[in-house]
C-alpha cells in the first residue's frame, strides 16, 4: 500500500488533535463535587456526653444584603477618597475588612459557584463562564429556599442562569457580557435596590454590580472612570447602611451587609489569571459585632459563614472553613457549636479519602483535644481559657483539613491522559522522521506483514484494556466501550506502522543533516529545539515572549548579515573584474549602505513596538508606552500614533494591491480612525465625531467591495473557461487586506501600528530569504519557520500572554450593542491571534508570488505542499507533545493550575486554528514550484 507523504502529514496532524483532546479531557475533569444536598437533621446533637440545646443553631441576623462588586480589588477599598463612607465605617469600628484568596480561574461563574457552595470549581469552568449552566451543587441559597427564607436578586444574569427558580424576585442585566456598559446596568440595580429596601418579605438580597469590571476590561484599573465608579458604589453602601440603621432603631432587628468582589483585576485590566491583584479580594462585614483580623481567608469560606449566619445547613459540597472573626455576634456556646459542626463535616470528608490514616495524624489529636475542651466548657461556661483554646483548635484543624480537601478534590483521569500523551508523542516522532526523508520521495510504501500486524493490534488492545480496568470495574463494559478500544488500537497500529516504515526509509541521520546545514538552518533548528525544551520550566512559560523576541530579532540580524555578505562578495567580484565599470561598483556600494541603514532602522522599529505593551508575569505590572498613551492628557499623542499606524498600514497594502483596492483601504482606514474618535479614544484635532454606527456600516461595505474586486474577475474567467494564476493571487491578497483592516479595527489605537509592522516585517524577511537561500527547499524551510516565529512574536507584541487575564474582551464588542456568541467569539479570536493568522496568510502570499514568476526555463520541484505540511507538523506537534508530557509529570506542581493549565488551553485552541491553516494549504497551495529562488 502506497501513501503520499502529504496525506500522512494531514493524518498525523488530525490524530494529534484527537490525542490532545483526549489529554485535555483527562487533565481537566470536573472536580469531585457531588450534587447531594445537606439538611439540618445532620446537625450534631452533642459533643461527648454533653448535648446541645435546640437553640444553639438558629439565624443570627434578621436579614442580610450580599453586595458583590465585580472585579473589586483590595486596594480599591483602601482608597479613602473614593470609598469615603465605607472607610468611615471601618474607622469607627462599625465594619471589618478581611482578605479573601480566590482560586483560579478568576472569572465570574466559577467564583459565584465557590461563594455559594463552598466547593472548588473545575478549571474548565472558565469556558462555561459564557454559558453559565444551571447549578447542580448544594448551596446556601438552596438551603435558604428549603427553609422558606426568600431571596431577591438584582445584577449579573449569570446568577439567574445558575439559579433558576431560586429567587423570589429578580432583575438581571439583559446583557451582562456587554463590556461597554459602564453605568446603565448599575443604575438599574440601584433603582430596584431602593424599591426592595421598602419591602419586608425577603431574608437575603444579592446585588451584583458590573460597571467596575467593564471599566477594567476596556480602560484598566487606573482609568479616570474608576474613582467615579467607586464613589457610586460608596453611595450605594451608604444608602443600604442608613436604611438598615433605621430598621435597627425602629424594629430592634439585626441586619447585616456583606460587601465583596467575585475576583480582582490585573494591573493591565481584565482578569482570569493568578496574579496577586486578581486573587486577593476584600470582604467587608458591616456590623459593630465583628472582630478585626489580618489573616487571609479563602473565598470558599464564605459559604459556611453565610450558612451559619442565616441559620441554614452548610452546603454538602462545602470544604471551606469559617471566617470566625465575622461571627463575633454569636454567643460562646453558639460559636463553638458552629465551629464544631463545620469541622466535624470536614473530618468526615477527609476520613472518606485517607481512611485510617486520619486517626494517626496530628489533626485527629487536635480535633479530639478540641472536643474534650468543648465538652468541658459546656459544663462550665465560665472557663474562658477552655473556650479560647477550643476556638483555636477548631479553626486550625478546619483550615488544615480544607487545604487537604482542596488538593484531593482535583482528580485527573490518568487513562485519557496517558492515551493522549503517548499518541501525541507518536505523532511528533512521525513528524520529525518525515522531515528527515528524501525530499524527492513523495510516496511511502507501507507493507505491514499480516501476523506481526495482528499481534501488534492485539497487544495495543490488551494494553488499553488493562489501563481501563478500573473504569470497567465500576460498570459492566459495553459493546460501545470495546468498539472504542478497537478503534484506538487501530489508530495506534497505524501510527506504529508509519513510524517503523519511516525509520526504514530514512536516508540520513539528524546529525548528518545538521553537519551539512547552513548557519541559518542551524539557528532555525536550535531556536525550535530551545523553545520546545523551555516549555519544561514554569518561568519560561510565564515569560515565553522573551524566547520569541530573542529568536525573531536574531534571525532578522542573521538574514541581514548574510545579505550584506552576499553584497560584499558581489562588490568584491566586480572590483576584481578589470572590465567592470567603476560607477557600477559605486552604485552597488551605495545600495549596500542604504540597505544597512534601512535594516538598522527596521530593527529599531521592532525595539520600539516591543515597548508598547508589557506582558508576561514579572514585568507585566510596569507601565509601558501603551499605558502612557492611554492617559487622557496624552490623547493628542495617541491620536498621532494611531494616524501614523494607519498610514503605515495603507503604505504596506500598496505592495499587494491595485489602485482601486488601495483607495478603498485608505477609506477604510479613515473610517477606523473616525470610529475610534466617535468612541472618544482619539481626537480629530478640533473636530467632533459622532454616530459611529454609520461609519462602521460604510467600513463593512468597503471590505465587501475589496473582496469582490478580486472575486468577480476570477468568477468571470472561470465561467468563460479561462484560468489566471494572477487573478487567484489577487483574490487571496485582497483577503489578506481585509483581515489586516479588520485587525486594525479591533486593536487598541496604539496597537494599530503593529499590523503594518507585521506586513513590513514579513516582506523584509521574504525578500532576504529569496536573495540568500541556496535552493527552493531551503527557501521554504526559512519562510515557514520565520513566519511562524513572527506570528508568535507579534502575538506577544500586542500584550497577550499565557495568562487568561490578557484576553481583551473589549475587542469582541466593537460595533456591537449586545452580546452575540458567534460575532464576539469571531472578533476575539481574530484580535487575540491576529499575529499568527496574518503571518500565515502572508506566508501563503509569498509562496503564491514565487509561483507567479516567469520561471518556465527552470526545473520543477514537486511536493511544496508536502514540505509545508511537514514543517507545520513539526512546529506544532513536537512542542505540543513535549508540553503535555511535562504537564503530566508536573500535574501536582504548585503551578499546575496557574501556569500550565492556561497554557494548555491556549495551545489547544491554537491547534484548532492551525487545522484551518492545514486545510488552506491543502486546498490552495499547488504541488509544484520552481526550483530557483
Amino acid at each position: 500500500m502506497n501513501a503520499r507523504q502529504e496525506h500522512i502529514a494531514v493524518y498525523t496532524f488530525v490524530v494529534f488533535l484527537f490525542s490532545f483532546s483526549l489529554f485535555c479531557y483527562g487533565f481537566f475533569p470536573l472536580s469531585f463535587s457531588p450534587s447531594t444536598k445537606a439538611n439540618l437533621d445532620e446537625l450534631p446533637q452533642g459533643v461527648g456526653n454533653a448535648s446541645f440545646s435546640g437553640v444553639d443553631y438558629k439565624p443570627k441576623i434578621s436579614r442580610a444584603v450580599l453586595m458583590v462588586i465585580d472585579a473589586l480589588r483590595m486596594d480599591f477599598v483602601l482608597q479613602e477618597e473614593n470609598f469615603q463612607f465605607l472607610n468611615q465605617l471601618l474607622g469607627d469600628g462599625k465594619a471589618c475588612l478581611y482578605r479573601l484568596q480566590v482560586h483560579p480561574p478568576t472569572v465570574t461563574m466559577p467564583r459565584i459557584k465557590a461563594m455559594t457552595s463552598g466547593a472548588i470549581p473545575s478549571f474548565l469552568d472558565v469556558i462555561l463562564n459564557l454559558g453559565s449552566p444551571e447549578m447542580k451543587l448544594d448551596t446556601f441559597l438552596y438551603q435558604m429556599k428549603q427553609r422558606q427564607q426568600k431571596t431577591v436578586f438584582y445584577g449579573d444574569n449569570t446568577w439567574t442562569n445558575m439559579f433558576p427558580e431560586t429567587f423570589h424576585r429578580q432583575g438581571e442585566n439583559s446583557d451582562s457580557l456587554y463590556v461597554n456598559d459602564f453605568y446603565k446596568g448599575d443604575r438599574n440595580i440601584t433603582k430596584f435596590l431602593k424599591l426592595e429596601l421598602e419591602m419586608y418579605d425577603w431574608k437575603l438580597m444579592i446585588l451584583h454590580y458590573l460597571g467596575l469590571d467593564h471599566i477594567g476590561h476596556v480602560e484598566g484599573p487606573f482609568s479616570g472612570k474608576v474613582p467615579g465608579k467607586l464613589k457610586e458604589m460608596d453611595k450605594v453602601i451608604k444608602t443600604i447602611y442608613q436604611t438598615m440603621d433605621k430598621w435597627k432603631q425602629k424594629y430592634y432587628t439585626k441586619p447585616l451587609l456583606v460587601i465583596t468582589g467575585d475576583h480582582g483585576m490585573r494591573d493591565s485590566g481584565g482578569h482570569g489569571g493568578s496574579s496577586h491583584p486578581e486573587t486577593i479580594v476584600p470582604v467587608v462585614i458591616v456590623s459593630d459585632q465583628c472582630a478585626k483580623s489580618e489573616e487571609t481567608f479563602l473565598q470558599i469560606d464564605l459559604a459556611p459563614t453565610m450558612s451559619i449566619l442565616m441559620g441554614v445547613a452548610i452546603p454538602y459540597a462545602s470544604i471551606g472553613s469559617v471566617i470566625d472573626p465575622a461571627l463575633k455576634m454569636l454567643h460562646r456556646r453558639e460559636m463553638l457549636h458552629a465551629l464544631y459542626y463545620n469541622t466535624q463535616r470536614l473530618v468526615t470528608k477527609v476520613e472518606l479519602i485517607i481512611n485510617n490514616k486520619f486517626t494517626k495524624s496530628e489533626w485527629h489529636n487536635s480535633f479530639e483535644e478540641a472536643k474534650q475542651l468543648h465538652q468541658k466548657f459546656m459544663k462550665d461556661a465560665t472557663d474562658i481559657s477552655a473556650y479560647k483554646r477550643t476556638v483555636l483548635l477548631y479553626t486550625s484543624v478546619s483550615k488544615k483539613l480544607t487545604q487537604l480537601l482542596i488538593s484531593s478534590y482535583i482528580r485527573y483521569d490518568i487513562l485519557f491522559i496517558v492515551i493522549g500523551m503517548v499518541m501525541a508523542l507518536f505523532c511528533a516522532a512521525i513528524a520529525v522522521l518525515q522531515l528527515l526523508q528524501d525530499t524527492n520521495a513523495s510516496v511511502l510504501t507501507l507493507q505491514p506483514k499480516l501476523f506481526p500486524s495482528i499481534n501488534c493490534m492485539l497487544l495495543s488492545f490488551l494494553l488499553l484494556k488493562l489501563l481501563s480496568f478500573e473504569k470497567q470495574s465500576s460498570a459492566e463494559p459495553s459493546n460501545c466501550f470495546h468498539a472504542v478500544l478497537v478503534s484506538l488500537s487501530v489508530v495506534y497500529f497505524t501510527l506504529w506502522a508509519i513510524l517503523s516504515h519511516l525509520l526504514k526509509s530514512m536516508q540520513a541521520s539528524l546529525w548528518t543533516l545538521l553537519k551539512s546545514a547552513s548557519l541559518l538552518s542551524l539557528f532555525i533548528w536550535f531556536g525550535t529545539s530551545f523553545h520546545c525544551i523551555s516549555l519544561g520550566s514554569s518561568s519560561f512559560v510565564e515569560e515565553e515572549h522573551q524566547t520569541w523576541y530573542y529568536l525573531t530579532s536574531t534571525i532578522m540580524i542573521l538574514l541581514t548579515l548574510k545579505e550584506i555578505s552576499v553584497m560584499n562578495s558581489t562588490i568584491g567580484a566586480l572590483s576584481r573584474h578589470t572590465k567592470s565599470d567603476a560607477s557600477l561598483v559605486e552604485v552597488c556600494k551605495e545600495e549596500r549602505n542604504i540597505f544597512c541603514a534601512g535594516s538598522i532602522a527596521f530593527l529599531c522599529i521592532h525595539v520600539a513596538v516591543r515597548r508598547f505593551n508589557q506582558t508576561g508575569d514579572k514585568w507585566q505590572h510596569l507601565p509601558d508606552v501603551g499605558d502612557w498613551l492611554s492617559k487622557e492628557e496624552h490623547e493628542m499623542w495617541l491620536s498621532l500614533t494611531m494616524l501614523v499606524g494607519l498610514c503605515y498600514l495603507v503604505y504596506q497594502i500598496c505592495y499587494m494591491a491595485g489602485l482601486l483596492t488601495t483607495v478603498l483601504s485608505l477609506t477604510a482606514s479613515l473610517l477606523i480612525y473616525y470610529y475610534r474618535a466617535a468612541s472618544g479614544a482619539v481626537s480629530i484635532f478640533g473636530l467632533s465625531a459622532s454616530n459611529s454606527a454609520i461609519c462602521l456600516t460604510i467600513f463593512w461595505i468597503n471590505l465587501v467591495e475589496i473582496f469582490f474586486i478580486g472575486f468577480l474577475p476570477m468568477m468571470y474567467r472561470a465561467i468563460m473557461g479561462r484560468t489566471s494564476q494572477k487573478r487567484t493571487g489577487e483574490l487571496f491578497n485582497n483577503c489578506i487586506i481585509i483581515v489586516a483592516l479588520l485587525s486594525a479595527l479591533l486593536h487598541k489605537p496604539h496597537n494599530v501600528l503593529l499590523v503594518g509592522a507585521l506586513l513590513a516585517t514579513s516582506r523584509f524577511v521574504a525578500e532576504r530569504i529569496d536573495r540568500i537561500a541556496d535552493d527552493k527547499h531551503c527557501s521554504i524551510l526559512l519562510k515557514v519557520i520565520t513566519h511562524y516565529w513572527l506570528g508568535k512574536t507579534f502575538y506577544f507584541y500586542q500584550g497577550n500572554s499565557n495568562s487568561l487575564a490578557s484576553i481583551d474582551l473589549n475587542a469582541g464588542y466593537v460595533g456591537l450593542n449586545n452580546f452575540d456568541m458567534l460575532r464576539v467569539g469571531l472578533f476575539l479570536t481574530l484580535h487575540t491571534f491576529s499575529g499568527p493568522i496574518l503571518s500565515f496568510l502572508l506566508l501563503l502570499h509569498h509562496i503564491f508570488s514565487d509561483n507567479e514568476r516567469d520561471v518556465k526555463h527552470l526545473p520543477v520541484v514537486t511536493n511544496v505542499r508536502e514540505r509545508m505540511l511537514t514543517l507545520t507538523n513539526v512546529l506544532i506537534t513536537v512542542p505540543g507533545s513535549f508540553f503535555i508530557t511535562v504537564a503530566t509529570v508536573l500535574r501536582d506542581h504548585i503551578f499546575a493550575w496557574t501556569v500550565f493549565s492556561p497554557k494548555i488551553i491556549y495551545e489547544y485552541f491554537t491547534v484548532w486554528l492551525v487545522l484551518i491553516q492545514v486545510m488552506l494549504v491543502w486546498l490552495l497551495l499547488p504541488k509544484k514550484s520552481c526550483a530557483s529562488v
